[in-house]
């Protein structure tokens, strides 16, 4: 798969980013291999139907491996969030039906887990997740290219995780630790199906995403690419997305493990999320990226 970039993605206000939840999810959405749980971790799966997304209704806390199932006959973005202390299942739910407007009031009740997008008709995919304890919900909707609507049809699911059971962490390849505004983790990276450990120690949500920058093209140009779409020059992007490769945005504290892949080369990975703290403060806000959460790495054989 290769994630796409057009037109419709990039037209929204820094106040409404459900832009980069929706477009930026995509970028981790391939999965070269469909891998055995590691050794003493327990799984559980989530089968999305056209009609009702299937869960426990007890699941297994701490490290797990989950497994999302599209059983439906359409492709269907499936994601999953922590609700926060003080709110419920229901206004998660609700919220996560209002559309890129509803993105900011969303990331006060809840806190997000991977999402998949799209996840292809009988397709599989999967993630290890920290899941702590909890109450979870599972939102499946009709994957659409573009910014997200409002009224269209989704489909839940609540889970909670009582009791740690998953004690064991899988062995990752490479990790990253997310923090306000940076990230830790290699400068050199070996080439090929690796497991990417990400753990969001920042006090924001943080993501990552992986480019291959167009010849002659630097981290200046990405970000004027992403942050003022009425100014960019005609033709193609000055990147490409790598496939296999990078995290949606997860929630503070969340810890995430995704295989990756990724050909030998120079790659860019950055977090464009806007600065919720300035949103919340009635600021009009930076991208992560332009805060210095940026890096170029290096993938060798």
């Amino acid at each position: 798969m290769k994630a796409t970039y057009n037109s419709t993605q990039v037209r929204c206000s820094w106040w409404l980013p459900g832009l980069l939840l929706l477009i930026l999810l995509s970028l981790s959405a391939c999965q070269p291999v469909q891998a055995p749980a590691a050794s003493g971790i327990p799984e559980f799966t989530i089968v999305v139907s056209d009609a009702a997304v299937s869960a426990p209704a007890v699941a297994p806390g701490g490290i797990v491996r989950v497994t999302v199932k599209n059983d439906s006959s359409i492709p269907m973005d499936i994601g999953l969030a922590r609700v926060l202390e003080g709110s419920t299942p229901e206004e998660v739910i609700a919220l996560a039906q209002g559309g890129g407007e509803a993105i900011i009031p969303l990331l006060t009740k809840a806190s997000f887990l991977p999402s998949f997008n799209p996840v292809e008709p009988g397709a599989d995919r999967w993630a290890y997740i920290d899941l702590r304890t909890g109450v979870f919900v599972v939102d499946a909707a009709e994957h659409v290219e573009g910014a997200p609507g409002a009224g269209a049809l989704h489909l839940n699911a609540t889970f909670t995780a009582n009791e740690i059971v998953g004690t064991v962490a899988p062995q990752a390849d490479v990790t990253v630790e997310m923090v306000d505004f940076a990230y830790a983790m290699p400068d050199e990276i070996p080439a090929g199906p690796q497991l990417w450990e990400f753990t969001n120690n920042g006090d924001q949500w943080h993501m990552m995403f992986v480019v291959s920058l167009a010849e002659g093209a630097g981290v200046e140009d990405v970000m004027a690419f992403l942050g003022d779409p009425a100014a960019m020059p005609p033709g193609p992007p000055p990147f490409e997305f790598a496939p296999d490769a990078g995290i949606p945005p997860i929630g503070v504290g969340e810890r995430v493990w995704l295989e990756s892949s990724l050909a030998p080369g120079e790659y860019l990975v950055g977090c464009p999320i806007p600065d919720v703290a300035a949103i919340f403060a009635g600021e009009m806000p930076l991208m992560h990226m332009q805060h210095g959460m940026v890096k170029m790495i290096k993938v060798v054989e």
